[in-house]
């Protein structure tokens, strides 16, 4: 199970298609069954939570965190926390369609989870890229 708290109103999206991110993200990488939870929300919140967890005082695309100290990527657990306010931005000002940004950073924040990193270009451009290419085999349209 893969539960979905969608605590905001932007972006019209469905908790089964956060889910199918999840699953797809989980499948592509080979890591067992998903124990994550998701939670969709405005940025003031994914801010607060930025600040009080990460002491970064502004508004992100998405979080994670893991539950575990030393997870095994079959016994993952964890949540991901993406803002939803971020995402119509961002998907206004390059023309996609507001819930594939959305969809991005959830599948984004899930690749964090199993061990992606971006805190390179290189490494940024690469995760972009494959979290791009997940939500393009499940079927979610980049077009408005």
């Amino acid at each position: 199970m893969i539960p979905v708290a969608n605590r905001q109103r932007r972006v019209a999206v469905r908790a089964a298609q956060v889910r199918a991110i999840v699953r797809a993200v989980f499948e592509q990488e080979q890591a067992g069954e998903p124990q994550v939870s998701v939670a969709l929300v405005n940025d003031a919140t994914i801010r607060e939570i930025n600040r009080d967890f990460l002491d970064h005082d502004w508004a992100t695309d998405s979080i994670s965190f893991s539950y575990d100290d030393d997870p095994s990527p079959d016994e993952l657990r964890g949540e991901v926390v993406v803002s939803a306010e971020t995402a119509l931005r961002e998907a206004q000002a390059r023309g996609v369609n507001p819930a594939h940004e959305l969809l991005l950073y959830v599948a984004h924040g899930t690749l964090h989870l199993l061990g992606w990193d971006d805190d390179t270009p290189e490494r940024r451009r690469s995760m972009n890229a494959h979290a791009a290419r997940i939500l393009a085999a499940a079927g979610v349209e980049r077009a408005p």
